[in-house]
């Protein structure tokens, strides 16, 4: 698990493939973001989302507290698909 400190930003990837593995575009892509207040944001591109290259997409997410969060990248028709994780924010010693 990805571990990190508050104040720390987090960048997110993801690499959204066809069937043959190819990077591809998808119709509509973002990411949700889940902290541990248990309000959930939502990143959408070309707002937050930053596209890279051909099917490759990051966001940069700030985490302003300790506590576990949850993501969950999701992309629309064509090429549509989704995956998720989460990461921890440890507290900080001082």
């Amino acid at each position: 698990m990805l571990e990190f400190f508050p104040g720390e930003v987090a960048r997110l990837s993801n690499v959204i493939t066809d069937a043959a593995g190819a990077a591809v575009d998808p119709g509509a892509v973002r990411v949700k973001v889940k902290g541990p207040d248990g309000v959930t944001t939502i990143y959408t591109y070309p707002a937050a989302v930053i596209k890279s290259a051909a099917g490759q997409y990051y966001c940069e997410v700030p985490l302003p507290a300790a506590g576990a969060y949850l993501w969950r990248w999701e992309a629309d028709a064509p090429n549509a698909g989704a995956s998720q994780g989460n990461f921890l924010v440890l507290p900080g010693n001082v």
